[in-house]
């Protein structure tokens, strides 16, 4: 997609480009769905979709920063421990991609992964070892790591996280068991390196790295038939799986399929011999 705004507004937050139909700002988005805050108080600046940070933004989906949640153990049982969730039920234009995977990490650990009522989605995963050399870098097979799909379509997820006999068996090498979503193939297992870290140092290296990928449309309860010129000039509607449409230059064309004039030819330089 060509990053273009609306005239007068921004088309960038720090090093992130926010393209129409997105926008920072009043009367900048298409809808108050894509309406997107900039805070300029942190250095780069930081872009918001309501209360989540954004990654990056594409013709086809968003990522935003993963969080996760943890329980760590001493001798005493447990002693620190946070439940992770994200919720786009207000946002129907967002949901949660398929692409990515719910992962669990720790050598005593399971977990669920929840959507509401309205998803029907329940799904679980074990991280299990007894020993730190059995895990593999790189290898997330359910030795100390775990990693499982999720159903296309999720507005919102809760993460629960258990223990079986809470690290009692590990405390060695493994206090902490983490669960959390993150986009596939992004997320590297590093082995006892993971499972010895200090949930800080852990958590920073998640929430800073990895993002969560989200599939947006445009009104997510209609369709192509239904739409009236919001496709512009050399542009079709496209009618998206699950619900809503999108907008795309024809063939041969390129721009912005959502702002006036939309998509323009694409120009071939000549070939002078």
């Amino acid at each position: 997609m060509n990053n273009t705004a609306k005239p007068g507004c921004a088309t960038q937050c720090g090093n992130i480009t926010v393209p129409y139909p997105f926008g920072i700002g009043t009367n900048c988005s298409h809808s108050l769905s894509f309406n997107l805050t900039c805070n300029t108080s942190y250095e780069p600046p930081k872009l918001f979709l309501e209360n989540v940070i954004i990654y990056s933004i594409t013709d086809l989906e968003l990522r935003i920063f993963t969080t996760f949640s943890y329980n760590c153990y001493d001798q005493n049982g447990l002693v620190d421990s946070y439940l992770s969730w994200n919720d786009f039920r207000g946002l129907n234009e967002f949901t949660f991609s398929e692409k990515n995977k719910f992962t669990v990490i720790g050598c005593d650990d399971y977990a669920w992964i929840t959507g509401t009522e309205e998803d029907d989605f329940t799904s679980g995963c074990f991280g299990l070892c007894r020993k730190a050399p059995e895990t593999t870098n790189g290898q997330c097979s359910g030795i100390g790591c775990c990693q499982i799909s999720i159903r296309k379509g999720l507005s919102n997820y809760n993460i629960t996280l258990f223990t079986l006999k809470s690290h009692s068996g590990v405390l060695s090498f493994n206090r902490c068991g983490f669960g959390f979503l993150v986009e596939e193939r992004m997320f590297k297992f590093e082995g006892v390196r993971d499972l010895s870290s200090n949930y800080l140092d852990f958590m920073e290296r998640i929430e800073s790295t990895m993002p969560v990928v989200l599939d947006w449309v445009i009104k997510p309860f209609e369709n192509c038939t239904t739409e009236v010129n919001v496709c512009k000039g050399q542009s079709s509607c496209y009618d998206v799986d699950g619900g809503g449409y999108r907008c795309r230059c024809n063939q041969g064309y390129e721009g912005n399929p959502y702002l006036h004039p939309g998509c323009q030819g694409t120009s071939v330089s000549p070939v002078i011999n």
